[in-house]
């Protein structure tokens, strides 16, 4: 299969939003591989991308994705950092499907803060309020706003507008759902009608990670003592 036939899929979204769903939701269709936030566990590989001026890393990593998924059709990945970059991608690859979950902003914003403890991926500090991390700070944009929640805040409502705009003007190449949306056959299946899938596909499986695994703990803590 030359790679003239196969096609980009870049997954974007706040984070927090349902985007492990989506690409367990993606990598389980036929001929297909999206990999969530670069990471690749059969070699233990994580490649993450700057939210600024990374341009060589990001292209250089897709063109690392389109030759080690040599035998999928559908490949790409998923990352919050991808949104400043849609444009250039386009113009690099004019086929190329962005597509997104959004989430509740408030259901957003208490996930990261949750997930987050003792960390501000979205504020320049020299590490004294908060812990500094190396990996996962460049990944997202800085506001001058100290305040974690006003600063997701901020975060949110520029993604969201940001988002609206690049399906504006990009309608053939970016498109993005609620989650909820996500959540129903329907939706899966308008997902993979926008980015052209033509394989035998799944969209009745349920792809909410989170519930899965809390159920799975409930049911062994049953078995435990019960």
């Amino acid at each position: 299969m030359s790679k003239k036939e196969k096609q980009l899929i870049i997954s974007i979204g706040t984070g927090r939003s349902g985007s492990v769903s989506l690409s367990q939701f993606l990598s389980h269709q036929n001929s297909m591989r999206v990999l969530h936030e670069g990471k690749i566990k059969e070699n233990g590989m994580r490649k993450l991308i700057k939210w600024e001026d990374d341009e060589q890393e990001l292209f250089s990593w897709i063109n690392y994705l389109e030759n080690w998924n040599s035998d999928n059709k559908y490949f790409g990945d998923t990352g919050m950092y991808y949104l400043p970059y849609v444009n250039q991608i386009i113009e690099r690859f004019p086929n190329v499907k962005v597509i997104g979950l959004e989430r509740n902003k408030e259901a957003v914003i208490n996930s990261y803060l949750n997930k987050t403890k003792g960390r501000n991926h979205w504020y320049k500090h020299n590490g004294e309020q908060w812990e500094k991390d190396d990996k996962w700070d460049p990944c997202y944009p800085k506001y001058n706003e100290k305040d974690k929640r006003k600063a997701l805040n901020l975060y949110w409502e520029d993604y969201k507008k940001t988002s609206n705009t690049l399906m504006n003007e990009f309608p053939e190449n970016v498109r993005v759902w609620a989650i909820e949306e996500f959540n129903t056959e329907n939706g899966k299946n308008e997902i993979l009608d926008f980015i052209g899938y033509t394989f035998d596909r799944d969209a009745s499986s349920d792809y909410k990670l989170n519930q899965i695994k809390k159920v799975s703990f409930l049911d062994k803590l049953k078995k435990r003592w019960f």
